[in-house]
């Protein structure tokens, strides 16, 4: 009995070592299988997170490849800029296209290569540079409009003194009176239009002084000195002027003008200085800081481009009146077609034609001598002489037309005075003094056409365009003097006239094709 007990505990304690055995069996199958598909999952979140590590990685590597991208474009636009800067005149810029196969970041690496092409439209006002870089697989391109701006051709009057006078009746600029509504009443209050790029504007380094009677602008006057008015006159616009000064509360303590003038546009666009929330005389509307680097950075101090007579002399279209030595020119312009002819006389009677030749639509004569000169233009064209320019009698466009256009427009360039010799004259263009012989004035209406000093009163001047002068001017002898401001000499103006390139629009386009 014993025994068999033994042999039946024996049978079931093999059957629980199996079934222990089987457990432990399947709990092992278990635990592998776990592990198993927690490696899978860990590999699955691994490779993700690799994979997202990686695309952000690409992203990132396409990130600093497009910023390369633009500041490869960027150098292109700077370096068109340069480019466009050396012998920066009117016509003669270059626009040969730049291409650097090696564009380097600050280590020296090499990264990719920009492009740049340069359209020089009209050739008058503005450059179009459109750069392109290719940086890995990446291209971006950029457009920028580089305008070139010239205070021959930016201000009716420009002049480099220490004091420039205006005598009794002068009028700078034409009262603006457009009739838009047709009511028969101007749209401008004070007869100036509401934009300053269409308004005459005047500059002087140093002081402006209305010494006369009756002295009319019809526009804005910038004095890097007072304007004073030791007569008396109106400025239908506004004043820039270096005197101008505020105290701290906003309060105008010097409006920079002086005397019985009165100024304003007659538009309600000016701010409250001192903060009383009104906006009246107390806060000098219309008076501004010429000097001011905020808002009216715009206004800020100009320096003049001196012009390089060598320049004229290479690039000239009459070689025969360079010459070896300084001759005297007595010269006529008639329209040719679309060109303009030159005749040339013996002496200032034009009695004894010697000579003629037609030059292209767009020229530069330049003269080694005084030149003597009337007559029409047809195209653009800029005169220069070595000394002095004399106005025998009108200039003007052909068909006598007075203002710039895009085939009109001219310039009488005298590397010392220019004179006005007849007692009723018309003149369009620019008109430039450089004054190399230093004399108080530069503009001389003291003689007359035989060219004898005779310092009695003219009649009539009318001028249609803009005056550089380098000192001071006689134009006084003249009793009415009316000098029209021609805005279309910004945008047309004639060829071989000093610029100074402006960049202001930059944009993002698409690459050109095939980039």
């Amino acid at each position: 009995m014993k025994t068999q007990q033994t042999k039946t505990e024996q049978k079931w304690v093999r059957k629980l070592k199996g079934s222990v055995l089987s457990s432990l069996h399947n709990e092992r199958g278990v635990a592998l299988l776990s592990v198993y598909i927690a490696s899978l999952i860990i590999g699955v979140v691994a490779s993700a997170t690799f994979g997202v590590s990686f695309s952000e990685m690409k992203h990132i590597e396409r990130e600093v490849s497009r910023l390369q991208g633009y500041a490869a474009a960027e150098a292109g636009v700077q370096n068109a800029m340069a480019q466009i800067s050396v012998n920066a005149y009117t016509g003669f810029i270059n626009i040969n296209p730049i291409d650097v196969s090696d564009f380097q970041d600050v280590s020296g690496n090499s990264v990719g290569d920009y492009s740049v092409t340069i359209n020089y439209p009209d050739e008058a006002d503005w450059v179009i540079v459109q750069a392109t870089a290719n940086v890995q697989t990446e291209t971006r391109s950029l457009e920028a409009r580089i305008f070139l701006e010239s205070n021959f051709s930016k201000y009716l009057v420009y002049a480099d003194s220490t004091s420039f006078a205006s005598g009794s009746d002068a009028q700078y600029g034409d009262p603006d009176y457009t009739d838009a509504y047709g009511d028969g009443e101007p749209d401008y209050p004070e007869l100036v239009p509401p934009n300053e790029d269409d308004r005459a504007s005047l500059y002087f380094t140093g002081d402006w002084v209305l010494s006369g009677s009756n002295v009319t602008l019809y526009g804005d006057a910038h004095a890097e000195g007072e304007i004073q008015a030791t007569g008396s006159g109106d400025i239908n616009g506004d004043t820039y002027s270096a005197d101008y000064d505020e105290n701290s509360s906003g309060a105008v303590t010097d409006s920079g003008v002086s005397g019985s003038v009165q100024v304003g546009d007659g538009f309600d666009d000016d701010e409250d200085r001192n903060g009383d929330f009104v906006v009246d005389s107390s806060d000098y509307p219309d008076y501004h800081d010429l000097t001011d680097a905020g808002e009216e950075d715009s206004h800020a101090t100009e320096t003049l481009v001196e012009i390089d007579h060598s320049f004229y002399a290479t690039n000239n279209d009459t070689p025969d009146f360079v010459g070896a030595s300084a001759q005297n020119r007595f010269l006529e312009f008639q329209k040719n077609g679309a060109q303009t002819e030159i005749v040339e006389y013996s002496n200032n009677q034009y009695s004894t034609q010697i000579g003629s030749q037609t030059i292209p639509s767009s020229a530069i004569v330049y003269v080694k001598g005084d030149i003597y000169v009337k007559g029409e233009i047809e195209g653009r064209v800029t005169v220069v002489s070595s000394d002095d320019i004399f106005l025998v009698d009108d200039v003007s466009y052909s068909n006598g037309q007075k203002y710039a256009d895009a085939d009109h427009s001219t310039a009488f360039l005298a590397k010392d005075k220019l004179f006005f010799l007849n007692n009723n004259l018309e003149t369009s263009g620019i008109l430039y003094a450089e004054n190399s012989s230093n004399s108080s004035v530069c503009f001389d209406a003291n003689y007359n056409t035989n060219l004898a000093y005779d310092p009695n009163s003219k009649n009539d001047l009318h001028l249609y365009g803009n005056r550089v002068i380098n000192g001071s001017t006689n134009l006084s002898l003249y009793d009415d003097r009316i000098y029209g401001y021609d805005k279309n000499l910004r945008y047309y103006r004639p060829p071989g006239i000093p610029v100074v390139p402006d960049l202001r629009i930059v944009r993002e386009v698409d690459p050109p094709a095939g980039s």
